[in-house]
This record gives structure tokens, sequence and C-alpha cells, in this order.
């Protein structure tokens, strides 16, 4: 049975802040912009551990709580950013050298996606019947989970290159499934947008997941292809990999301008501030893997144009993700002001 809505507000996707640092962060080093890479991976690693002791502390303090939010289909799907954030720092881990931190991170990212991906799926087909108005942008994330197994695994090739068969093969079988769900989910997604009704409030920032899964997917495809191996099912599949990967690629391009005018109706249309939510991560994170993942495919398939793409996405990027951080310092400075306001306001009493 799903589990009551949880009695305390508590984001479960707040793990996109981790991705999206990361992302921009590797796209950063794509691009050798190493001294702004590395800041941003030092962040990346103080949010990564932040977070963690955030999430400890409410399964120990609410357990219930946590329960509640795993079970429900319209948040579930937020505890997979764990899985991509812990990839994502593992894969950047693996540029900078840091081999055992890698590891590290690949292991708990595993483990936890096995934990998640069991519990929600067996959640949702022996629950109550999900309805379509729960089904969001957030539901892809378990396809960003997949698909950044599939990439770190294809990064660790790099390090441990004996092993490159295996980990191709693995690598590949984390990609098949990622697209297998997004083929899924994405259907689900087009249905409830186009023939069910659409309010303001249903545009929530994780629809940009729409275009980031396909956006990781072709990074996980195009580190696949540019691995040096003869054996025979490279072979078979590199032709099916170089076609589904610019369809994926096209197919993520298109979404951007749909986004971005859903966005300009929300705000605009629907008079709504712009204010400091976690879940507005969901849009920096799509942004800086589109610029990682057609610099990737650009090196990949020798087409050079799309470098120059990349490169501009990378300077858009970094942008939402200064935008974002500002907007959340915003918020932490007027929660910390209104606190002291409290506080005295208590002492004089």
């Amino acid at each position: 049975m799903l589990g009551p809505k949880p009695k305390t507000s508590f984001y479960p996707g707040y793990f996109a802040a981790v991705m999206a640092t990361g992302i921009v962060s590797t796209a950063l080093f794509l691009y050798h912009r190493q001294e702004l890479s590395d800041a941003l991976m030092v962040v990346t690693m103080a949010l990564y551990l932040f977070l963690w002791y955030r999430y400890v502390a409410r399964f120990i303090k609410a357990p219930s709580d946590m329960w509640a939010d795993l079970t429900n289909p319209a948040t579930a799907f937020g505890f997979f950013t764990i899985v991509a954030g812990s990839n994502v720092l593992g894969v950047r881990f693996v540029f900078a050298g840091w081999v055992t931190p890698s590891v590290v991170l690949g292991a708990i990212a595993l483990v936890v996606w096995m934990v998640l991906f069991y519990t929600v799926m067996t959640v949702l087909i022996i629950g109550p019947a999900v309805e379509l108005s729960s089904v969001n942008g957030g539901w892809l994330i378990a396809v960003v989970a997949e698909q950044s197994i599939a990439t770190y695994l294809a990064a660790m090739i790099d390090v441990v290159p004996h092993h490159v068969e295996v980990l191709f093969l693995l690598s590949s079988t984390f990609w098949a499934m990622g697209l297998m769900f997004y083929v899924i989910f994405i259907g689900l997604i087009i249905d409830r947008l186009l023939f069910q009704r659409v309010s303001f409030n249903d545009l929530q920032p994780p629809y940009w997941i729409n275009m980031g899964a396909t956006a990781i997917t072709v990074l996980a495809s195009s580190r696949l292809l540019s691995i040096h191996v003869h054996a025979q099912i490279f072979l078979t599949l590199r032709p099916f990999l170089e076609g589904v990967t610019l369809m994926l690629w096209a197919w993520g391009s298109w979404w951007i301008p749909l986004l971005v005018i859903l966005g300009v109706w929300k705000y605009w249309r629907g008079s709504e501030k712009v204010e400091y939510h976690p879940s507005q991560w969901s849009i920096v994170f799509p942004l800086g893997m589109y610029a990682a993942a057609t610099t990737t495919m650009s090196k990949i398939h020798g087409f050079k144009p799309l470098h120059w793409v990349g490169g501009e996405f990378l300077w858009i990027a970094l942008g939402a993700w200064i935008l974002v951080a500002a907007l959340a310092a915003r918020q932490f400075s007027t929660r910390s002001h209104r606190w002291n306001q409290r506080q005295l306001s208590e002492r004089d009493r």
C-alpha cells in the first residue's frame, strides 16, 4: 500500500544540486576551464556530504515520512538523484585521477539504485493504481540514474582497460535499460501534457529532465562509441549506437525551445514570482548535461560544429547555476534574518 503523506516538508530530490554542480564542473573540464571546474568540484563534494547528512538525519528522525515519500508516485523518483549525483561526482573524480573515491561513489550509487529501483517498481505494481496526474518529468530521473551508471562504467574503462569487455557489456546493458524506460515514461509524460489539463503549477522544473534524460543517454552512448574494443558485440552494436545517439540528440534539442516557451508562459502569464526551490537544479543539470553530451558526441562523430554548440550551452548552464545559487543564497539570507529577528523578539519578552 502507498504510505501516508509526510507531515513535514522535505524535497526528495535535493541531490539534483549535486547533479547540476557536478555536471557543470565536468563540462568546464571538457572545455579546458580547469580552475572553474575544480572550484565547482569542491562545491559538489561539499554539497554531497552535507546532503547525505540531511537525508540520514531525516531517516533517523522521521522514517515514516521518508517511507511516505518513497511510496508516493509523485515524489518517489526524486530519490534517484542520489544515484545520479553519486555517479556524476564519481566521473568527475575519474577525470581528476581520484580512483579510490570514484570507486566508492560508484559502489554507493549501484547499491542505492538497486534498493530504490526495485522498491519503487514493486510499490507501483502492487499498490493502488497510479493516476496519470501523478506522472511528471521527475519520473525520468530514474532513467538519468541508469544512464549515469552506464556513463560511470564507460569512464572506468580508462582506469581499468584490462576489463574493457566486461565494463562495456555492463555499461551498454544499463544504457539499453535506461533507453527502454525513457521510451515508456516519455510516452506517459506526453500523454499527460497533451491530453490532460495543464495548469501553471503543473509545469515544475523537473520537466526539464525530458531533455536531460536524452542528453545523458547521448553522453553514455558517445562514451561507449569512444571505446576501442574489437569484441564482436561491440562491432554489432556500433551502428545501432550511432543511429540512436543522433536521434536522441535531435529529440533532446527539440525539447529545449518548447521548455523555454512553457517556462515563459508559466512565469509571465501565470504571474508567478521567481523564488528559490531545490527543484530548480533540475533545470541546470539538463543544460550542463546537454553541453557535456554535445561536445562528447562531436568528437565521436566528427561533427565539429556541435563542439561550438556545446560550448555555448556550457555558458548558459553556468549562468543558470549562478542564478539558482544566488536565489538559494537570498532565501538562506532571508530565513537567517527572520530567525535572528525571532530570537531578538523572544529575548525582549
